[in-house]
């Protein structure tokens, strides 16, 4: 708990592959655990008793990132049940289908913006009084395409360099009360998603592994120890940074 403190860690979209990974860091690291769950309270409990059988108190809540009410109450049960909340994660986003900018139905546009975009603000707002008390840390997730382009990633790419330059204003302003804000920019990671799109795309595993450096896809597990670190007394000295997890491709 040194590496931490008192109180606990939330993740919001702690259901989803990458957020459970990263509830599993956490919990690895000893810090209990409050996650939040949109339509996957199976998913939810089900990653609640993966972290308690690791040794560490946990709890899941429902939350609806576009409602900022809901993000505060989640918050409120999770320090209730904790003392205090230290580390705060938004790992949410809206369903990512692959299209052409010119082809992007305005409702996909305003379903990022919506429940991405501002969830993120809607997360960010509400635990800022929490991470001044315990001078804790805010990790957002994002994704590689701030630093290259992917063909029919529009939205997914304008949501989250927004929430980018969002992590950026929180490190700047909120320093002085010791909170510190940086995001992991996310890129091919082996998720469901992804492995759907493989089965569906038999070719776009291989063609992937060779625009990438160390010549894999990478895993949940190595974005939920990234985020753990940065969330961290041994990254104190770390914030504002967009940390790039995508074994080189987009350099």
């Amino acid at each position: 708990m040194t590496d931490f403190g008192d109180g606990a860690a939330f993740v919001l979209g702690g259901s989803g592959a990458l957020g459970s990974a990263i509830c599993t860091a956490f919990a690895r690291a000893g810090v209990p655990v409050g996650l939040s769950y949109y339509n996957g309270a199976k998913a939810g409990e089900a990653t609640v008793e993966n972290l308690r059988a690791l040794g560490v108190e946990a709890m899941a809540v429902r939350a609806n990132a576009a409602d900022r009410a809901s993000v505060v109450a989640a918050l409120e049960a999770t320090a209730k049940a904790f003392g205090t909340i230290h580390s705060v994660v938004y790992a949410g986003g809206a369903s990512f289908t692959p299209q052409f900018f010119s082809k992007t139905d305005e409702s996909v546009w305003q379903d990022w913006l919506q429940h991405d975009l501002m969830g993120a603000i809607n997360l960010a707002t509400a635990a800022l009084p929490y991470l001044r008390e315990t001078r804790g840390s805010f990790t957002s997730l994002s994704t590689y395409q701030g630093d290259m382009i992917e063909v029919r990633g529009g939205p997914s790419a304008v949501s989250k360099a927004a929430v980018d330059r969002m992590v950026k204003v929180i490190a700047k302003e909120e320093g002085r009360h010791g909170v510190r804000a940086n995001t992991v920019r996310c890129g091919w990671i082996g998720t469901e998603g992804v492995e759907g799109l493989f089965v569906n795309m038999p070719h776009l595993r291989e063609e992937k592994k060779k625009t990438i450096p160390l010549g894999r896809i990478g895993t949940p597990e190595e974005v939920g120890e990234t985020v753990a670190f940065l969330s961290s007394r041994r990254a104190g000295f770390i914030t504002g940074i967009n940390l790039t997890a995508d074994g080189g491709e987009s350099l």
